[in-house]
Order: structure tokens, then C-alpha cells, then sequence
């Protein structure tokens, strides 16, 4: 086969670990605004379906199904609310739990196959302003970012939940506010040795991908000027972006290594499969695949 006309390769470099002649498969272009897909080694992912307030499973070679209905608001009163009531990231935790943002509910989630149940809801007597992103260590402190993007008008409300767009950590029962100098602060994700935590925003007038000791929770450096939704690194150590104008792989320096353009704007991603060399994409509408993408 030959090399895939949507990838753009910057340096040598993303030859060693990208497989050129990767496909773009659609499994659903249906969505209303799909986001923040988790693998399950049981052969499927998740992903959140933010407008219906839905979470949806769907594998290749299968048609979406609705896993859990309601997932990110629960409550009558959306007033104080977006249109993006529902849940967004998902991750699993050292326990093979599910946890879920909560857009219109403000808090963290569990779920625990059969249930969803309130988890992390609370701040300084507050609920959070819609959690967007999450991710476990392995010593199980749990990172998720906080913007107002279920808030109305996408706008701080200091009547209805936290006064700031905060990241936040939560160990050994206690929740930690990390950082707060994003107005809107998006994808989240570890390095590969759980050292790093990293951090964006898609918001032009903040790019910037931050990193902090994620033992410490220290603010370490700015990574790179780059903007993102979701961001995942790889198992060689290179952070792919889904950024506006496609998929952006940068290395370890923060340079930008490659590019996949797609046919909408992707939210977010996850590597899946028994490899972890698959890539599923959210993008908006859209849910892409694509086999095999590292070598």
C-alpha cells in the first residue's frame, strides 16, 4: 500500500513508529459531538456523546450502541447549563472502574455496571463547573480539568459552581486544585513514566501545553506552544494533539514530527486494540479509526 495522502511527515523521525499506509475508517458520522474515547480490553471502546447525554460503545466492524443513558446530568434543571449537558472524558481507574465527567451533574462519577453514582462532586462547598478530561496514575490519584463549557454561555458562574477553571488532582480521598491559570483548560494525559502531567487548552489566546510533577503536583514548565483538545502520548513518548487542523504528533522536544488531516475537527483519542497500535478518533460527528497506525 501506499502512504496515506492525509499524513504530512515533518521530520524523519515519525518513520520509525508511524506506519505510513495506515486506513481512515469511519465507524459512525452520526454523533451530535462525540468526545473522549477509552479502550476496554474486553474488545470495544467508549465514548460520550456530549449533546445527548449519552455514552456510546462501539468496535470496529459494529454499529454504535447506547451504553449508559443520562450519563452526564441527571437533574431536571438545566437552566444554569450549555447545551452540553452530558458526560465527556472517560477513563478507567486501577480498578477496572469506570469514571465519568459529568458535565451538568459538576462532579466525577463512577459507574459500576450497573449504576452510576456520584464520586468526586465537591470543591470548597461548591460543585465542579463541568469536568472535561481525566486520566489515572498508577498510584491512583486521578487528574481532571474543570473549564465552563456546561456552564451557560460557557462562562464562569460563581452562583452556580466553582469560582475558576481549575485542574485538580484527587488522592488518598482529598481533591487538590493544581492549577488554575487556564481559562479553559482541556486535555490531560501522563508521560509514559507517570512522572509528568500534562495539560492544555484549545483556546488560541492560551497555547500552551503545561507540565507538572505529577508526584508533587509542581508546576514544572511550558512543554511547547502548541493547542489542543485531547491529547495522548504514544508508547514511544511522542504526544499526539487533536488539534484544528488534524492530528499533530510532536517528540519529546515539544517539535512537530507529523500531521493526519481529517475530515472534521477531532476532540479527542485513545489507542486501543491488543497492540495499543490502534487510534480511535472523536470528531465532532464523526468516529474514525485507524488500524494500525504505529508500527
Amino acid at each position: 500500500m501506499n502512504k496515506n495522502p492525509a499524513l504530512t511527515i515533518y521530520k524523519h523521525e515519525a518513520e520509525n513508529f508511524i506506519n505510513s499506509c495506515f486506513e481512515i475508517k469511519v465507524l459512525a458520522n452520526d454523533c451530535s459531538f462525540s468526545e473522549a474515547p477509552v479502550w476496554n480490553t474486553e474488545g470495544y471502546y467508549l465514548f460520550s456523546d456530549i449533546p445527548t447525554n449519552v455514552i456510546y460503545k462501539i468496535a470496529p466492524q459494529h454499529k454504535k450502541e447506547i451504553y449508559i443513558n443520562e450519563s452526564g446530568c441527571t437533574h431536571p434543571d438545566t437552566g444554569p447549563l450549555s447545551g452540553q449537558i452530558g458526560s465527556n472524558g472517560l477513563a478507567y481507574d486501577n480498578n477496572n472502574v469506570l469514571l465519568i465527567c459529568q458535565h451538568g451533574n459538576g462532579a466525577v462519577a463512577k459507574y459500576s455496571g450497573k449504576e452510576v453514582h456520584p464520586f468526586i462532586n465537591v470543591f470548597n462547598g461548591r460543585r465542579f463547573n463541568s469536568p472535561n478530561d481525566i486520566v489515572v496514575h498508577e498510584n491512583g490519584t486521578i487528574f481532571f480539568s474543570d473549564p465552563p463549557y456546561g456552564l451557560k454561555d460557557q462562562q464562569l458562574s460563581l452562583r452556580v459552581a466553582q469560582p475558576i477553571a481549575g485542574l485538580y488532582a484527587y488522592k488518598n480521598g482529598q481533591t487538590h486544585l493544581i492549577f488554575d491559570k487556564f481559562q479553559y483548560p482541556n486535555g490531560v494525559c501522563l508521560s509514559i513514566d507517570g512522572n509528568t502531567l500534562y495539560c492544555c487548552s484549545s483556546k488560541p489566546f492560551e497555547k500552551e501545553i503545561h507540565m507538572f510533577d505529577a508526584h508533587t503536583f509542581a508546576s514544572k514548565d511550558i512543554f511547547c506552544h502548541e493547542n489542543s483538545d485531547g491529547i495522548k502520548f504514544d508508547r514511544a513518548g511522542n504526544l499526539w494533539l487533536c488539534a484544528k487542523e488534524g492530528i499533530v504528533v510532536l517528540n519529546s522536544s515539544g517539535e512537530r514530527l507529523a500531521k493526519i488531516e481529517l475530515p472534521s475537527i477531532p476532540t479527542n483519542c485513545c489507542w486501543g486494540g491488543a497492540k495499543k497500535s490502534d487510534l480511535l478518533i472523536t470528531a465532532r460527528e464523526n468516529i474514525f479509526f485507524l488500524h494500525q497506525v504505529l508500527k
